[in-house]
């Protein structure tokens, strides 16, 4: 564990995060605008897959490809705002799980692109997309409140 919180907080100094509230205020805002970006993509596919919402298959599969956008920042930046604090962060147990849920989230969404597909326009999910679309909803919306609760810890 020292050598991880040796390893985060050299890179904190390093990209400056650590150094500079500007700096820092600006990565938790690229944060929030990532987090933005994957939610706001995936909640409409993941409705789409529990047949909650008729979103076309074109849109759905844009808006995945605005989710991975969302969660390629998302993790980019989260890692550096890690790294201004990490002593601090990684004694919290809220972070551990938010970061257990991330992995989750993110390994529920690589089996489904790898074994799962959206259905056609008016085809019926099948019962791995459900189960998918839930388990993504669950874990996405999981992880945005763990992380506005570490902001409480």
């Amino acid at each position: 564990m020292e050598a991880l919180i040796g390893l985060l907080a050299i890179l904190g100094r390093a990209s400056g995060v650590a150094l500079s509230s500007p700096l820092y205020a600006l990565v938790s805002g690229l944060h929030v605008l990532g987090l933005a970006l994957l939610i706001g993509g995936i909640l409409l596919v993941d409705l789409r897959l529990m047949e909650l919402t008729a979103l076309p298959r074109l849109a759905a599969g844009q808006l995945r490809r605005v989710a991975a956008t969302g969660l390629a920042l998302s993790l980019a930046t989260g890692l550096l705002l890690l790294s201004a604090r990490p002593g601090e962060y990684l004694a919290n147990p809220v972070v551990w799980a938010k970061l257990l849920v991330v992995a989750a989230a993110s390994l529920n969404a690589a089996a489904f692109s790898l074994i799962g597909r959206l259905p056609a326009d008016g085809e019926q999910p099948g019962a791995y997309a459900r189960l998918a679309g839930g388990v993504s909803l669950a874990g996405w919306l999981a992880a945005l409140g763990l992380g506005r609760w570490i902001a409480f810890t």
